[in-house]
């Protein structure tokens, strides 16, 4: 029974502590812009074969925390010289998987994990981790995607067909274009839209992690 009270007392601090952490400001925060490349849609059979991130803690996105990683060194690559540029020659070095997840978890605890679909990634994220036992910790995840579909829909833009690809979405905050499909531009791309999305929202004012990451 101890044991039992314990563990509940123990999550019921876990509980309130994030809480108390989602109604501070969402600029007194550290993100974390992340992209992986896979070699297909589906988590259970297809691999990461790369992943790339930075760190943000606004107003500034931090390089020299940044990371990019090839993850494979037997890749099945699929599609993947078409649709992200990686080739056999690309994973010569790559780094073994845990180890680059250990870094992922080091970076990634009480930060918020910020992806373009973030579901997509964090379900491959999810099972990488348990295959190598490992825990990945976010305090919130934040979905510039949805972000960005909630904003036009409320101003009754009509969403069409490839408007809310990462390109389109910087393009209509004024972003400059970039080298797309690569896992750490792509980061870089997703961190500097995550920055205007929340800037235009919330500004400089004291809006809450919560009520931002209510939004996406």
């Amino acid at each position: 029974m101890s044991t039992f009270m314990d563990s509940w007392i123990a999550s019921l601090q876990r509980y309130w502590q994030r809480h108390r952490s989602l109604q501070r400001s969402w600029r007194q925060h550290r993100y974390v812009a992340l992209d992986l490349e896979t070699s297909g849609l589906d988590p259970k059979s297809d691999q990461v074969l790369a992943m790339g991130w930075v760190v943000i803690e606004p107003p500034i996105i931090d390089y020299q925390q940044a990371q990019y990683f090839v993850t494979q060194a037997q890749p099945d690559l699929k599609q993947s010289p078409v649709v992200h540029g990686l080739v056999s020659r690309d994973f010569v070095d790559a780094t073994p998987p845990r180890q680059a997840l250990e870094q992922l978890a080091s970076v990634l605890n009480g930060a918020v994990l910020v992806c373009h679909h973030v579901q997509f990634d964090w379900q491959f994220l999810e099972r990488l981790a348990k295959q190598h036992q490992l825990k990945l910790q976010p305090l919130a995840t934040f979905d510039t995607l949805t972000f960005e579909a909630s904003r036009l829909r409320q101003q009754q833009h009509h969403i069409a067909r490839g408007s809310l690809t990462l390109p389109a979405c910087r393009k209509r905050f004024g972003l400059p274009g970039y080298d797309a499909h690569h896992a750490y531009s792509d980061a870089v791309a997703c961190g500097e839209l995550f920055l205007a999305q929340a800037y235009q929202y919330a500004g400089s004012s004291e809006a809450s992690l919560q009520e931002l990451s209510g939004k996406a």
